[in-house]
């Protein structure tokens, strides 16, 4: 292995360390590809290569593609309004909503929905049934194609929709147009439970130590993988999702809809309504695209996701680079530092090799001296 990518892994080993020893969370797990080399995966604290993490939000990259890939189909349309499909749509300025407005944040949704907070107040457990025809029931809070708002209410619904056209459970639609086309088993809804990292300890929600089950509540409410949360993956199993992100999702989806996922959107999409400080990052279909901090300072063309419990997949097509970094922040609280430090430290050092690696071999080979 290039000397070079040997002071990487010590550099990433001595940022994990460091992250364990200062108590931002106490286990991590980082795996890299730079062009065709992967480089072993490194751990710290209470992890090893065989841990799983809770993706959090890491989710929505998964429910992206997931959904594009029923656009390929011909079951799902990114442009025509859900309307056509669930009814709780069909009127006012719900009726506008599309998928493409769902996948970019730009639906008028808002960015949390409490409807699992309701139901645990009043005693009435998780019905998930009604608990959909709540969310579905949401209201919006802006005319959709007007504003950026994170939202993972959009990707529950997203979720919803595409339970409903196909009459198939959200986990095993995942599995037969993602999952199963990915060579690893490192990535999964429902992770062995003696493998997987905790997160937070939450008594007042009667739930004690969650491990092994999604940490993000609501996805909790709606059975477990959710289109907003609910993966779980250890370093080396994300990894190999991130390079088939990076080689365009061969056999995953067509050409012409992953390079529709990997553009910006957001200038198209709410148009006069754009404001390039608002976000101050771009977004793709699913993807962020450029968004500081935790991209690092040479990531401004990256793409990828981060996640609550502090997770995080950058994808750099421009340096042939992939960076995965797991950990779990929220445990034993969510209290604590958000890992968005220890998120840009290492995107920082593995795009920098990367760019290093680049100029290497661009470089010309030097020319043989001509015998006397």
């Amino acid at each position: 292995m290039p000397a070079t990518h040997q002071e990487l892994e010590k550099e990433i080993q001595s940022l994990l360390d460091q992250c364990v020893g200062d108590g931002v969370a106490p286990a991590a797990s980082c795996a890299v590809a730079l062009g065709r080399d992967w480089l072993p995966e490194i751990s710290a604290g209470k992890a090893s290569a065989q841990s799983f993490f809770d993706l959090a939000s890491v989710t929505k990259l998964f429910s992206t593609v997931t959904a594009l890939a029923l656009v390929d189909t011909g079951t799902l349309e990114l442009d025509a309004p859900i309307s056509t499909q669930l009814s709780a749509y069909r009127d006012g300025p719900k009726s506008a909503v599309t998928l493409r407005h769902l996948l970019t944040h730009t639906s008028g949704l808002p960015a949390q929905w409490f409807g699992w907070r309701t139901a645990l107040s009043e005693g009435r457990g998780f019905n998930r049934e009604a608990l959909l025809a709540d969310l579905l029931s949401t209201k919006l809070e802006a005319v959709p194609g007007t504003r950026f708002e994170y939202s993972c209410t959009g990707f529950n619904t997203i979720m919803a929709v595409a339970e409903h056209v196909t009459g198939t459970a959200w986990a095993q639609l995942v599995q037969e147009h993602l999952l199963d086309a990915l060579p690893t088993t490192g990535i999964t809804g429902a992770p062995p439970l003696e493998l997987c990292s905790p997160t937070e300890f939450q008594p007042l929600l009667g739930r004690g130590l969650v491990q092994g089950v999604v940490h993000d509540e609501a996805a909790w409410s709606l059975g477990g993988l959710s289109g907003n949360a609910g993966m779980f993956a250890t370093a080396a199993g994300l990894r190999v999702f991130g390079v088939a992100l990076l080689n365009g999702l061969p056999g995953i989806l067509s050409p012409g809809l992953a390079a529709e996922m990997w553009r910006s959107q957001l200038p198209e999409v709410l148009g006069s309504h754009f404001s390039p400080d608002n976000p101050e990052f771009g977004h793709g279909l699913g993807v962020r695209i450029n968004q500081q901090p935790w991209m690092g300072t040479l990531g401004t063309r990256a793409r990828g996701h981060g996640g609550f419990t502090g997770t995080a997949l950058l994808v750099d097509k421009s340096r042939d680079a992939v960076v995965v970094l797991l950990s779990n922040r929220v445990s034993p609280s969510r209290d604590g530092n958000d890992a968005t430090e220890l998120r840009k430290a290492v995107s920082d050092v593995v795009l920098a090799a990367a760019t290093s690696n680049a100029a290497e071999e661009a470089a010309p080979c030097p020319q043989q001296r001509k015998a006397p």
